[in-house]
């Protein structure tokens, strides 16, 4: 594949690179994970419920109340403000996985969910997933990292068409491209602009409960769990810590574990007007968003380098569309930080060259600069099993 030139956003990815600096046999069935809890010697969060329980109209420099109408939890976070409809954008990507079981697979029901939506009814219509993946000026910074207007959409609907890189790929490549697209590349980019959106806000002094920095920062782990946490990245992130054994007792991943106490303490930070707080736990959500995805990355360049030693180029090429789909959740935050993007591309070429030889020690090369740059140990990757 040949890709344009890469350079750092001005906003959005920047943004989150420089706070993070300073801190398949997937299935395709929806689920919801189990509630998790802090991270492992992370400092412990207010309880959850109790953070929110103030008095009304409390003085600046007390944390502000809930709106009347704030939605009820999601794996153990709760809502300040109304995100019931944002929460059920994810209940639409298990539409599509469901979808992407049957056989034939049926695209243009596929493309009708991503371009229409379905279940993410608002006051003026529906909330789509492809709404979010064509729209320009977004806060992940993804437009200015690939050079055209809306990278997310023209990987997931070429997955979907048949075209582009996907041109001549067989229905089986062309769905892993569709589904890790979606539930992965765009719901990730989703999170990041959403709480960049609140940074934001909050730079501005917009602290309105229900439509201010912290209305947005709820919607970053609405797109993030929300009702169907399975379906999300959230479902992702348990999947990669079973494989690289990095979950808790609870059997959820500390990663996710992890990105949960970030998003209470932002929230929490919010809340009390505190902006500088905020940042900090965007950073501590960027690191651990890297650590699945290349969690991800490396079992899927292990699996292709598998494939080809035996000798089966099908599975291969599948699992290929899976890397790379993975990789470019992740490659606009890691290449800037010192990853070798160029190999790792190379790996997940549909032309089915696959680098040198695809491998786990290739792949891991070319992260870790990133990772020395983002604080990521060995230990936080675990090892797969």
């Amino acid at each position: 594949m040949t890709h344009p030139s890469r350079k750092l956003a001005a906003t959005g990815i920047a943004l989150a690179i420089a706070l993070a600096a300073c801190g398949s046999d997937d299935s395709s069935s929806s689920g919801t994970s189990a509630p998790a809890t802090a991270a492992p010697g992370s400092a412990a969060p207010t309880p959850d419920t109790a953070a929110l329980e103030v008095d009304v109209d409390p003085p600046a420099d007390e944390p502000k109340a809930p709106t009347e109408d704030a939605t009820s939890m999601d794996v153990g976070y709760a809502y300040a403000s109304n995100v019931d409809s944002h929460r059920l954008v994810v209940v639409d990507v298990c539409d599509v996985k469901d979808l992407l079981d049957s056989d034939p697979i049926d695209f243009d029901a596929i493309n009708g969910i991503y371009t229409d939506g379905k279940n993410s009814v608002k006051d003026d219509g529906v909330r789509t997933i492809a709404g979010f993946a064509t729209g320009e000026d977004k806060k992940h910074g993804l437009s200015d990292f690939y050079g055209t207007p809306a990278p997310l959409d023209e990987f997931v609907s070429s997955a979907i068409a048949g075209t582009g890189v996907f041109e001549g790929t067989s229905d089986n490549v062309r769905s892993q491209g569709v589904e890790k697209g979606i539930q992965n590349q765009i719901m990730v980019a989703w999170v990041v602009h959403e709480l960049n959106s609140a940074i934001a806000k909050g730079q501005e002094g917009n602290f309105d409960v229900s439509s201010g920095a912290v209305h947005n920062w709820h919607e970053g782990w609405a797109f993030y769990a929300g009702a169907e946490p399975g379906c999300g990245p959230y479902g992702t992130a348990d999947k990669r810590g079973e494989n690289f054994g990095t979950l808790t007792d609870g059997d959820t991943s500390a990663a996710n574990e992890a990105i949960l106490a970030a998003m209470i303490a932002g929230r929490d930070s919010l809340l009390a007007s505190d902006v500088a707080g905020a940042e900090a736990a965007a950073a501590e959500v960027v690191k651990n968003v890297a650590i699945t995805y290349s969690q991800a990355v490396i079992r899927y360049a292990t699996k292709i380098a598998d494939d080809v030693a035996a000798g089966d180029l099908d599975a291969a090429a599948k699992h290929a569309a899976e890397g790379l789909a993975f990789w470019r959740v992740i490659e606009a935050y890691l290449v800037p930080a010192g990853a070798d993007g160029e190999t790792i591309n190379a790996v997940f070429a549909l032309d089915g060259a696959y680098g040198s030889d695809g491998g786990a020690d290739e792949v891991r090369a070319a992260l870790q600069p990133a990772w020395d740059a983002l604080g990521i140990t060995d230990a936080d990757i675990g090892t797969l099993s």
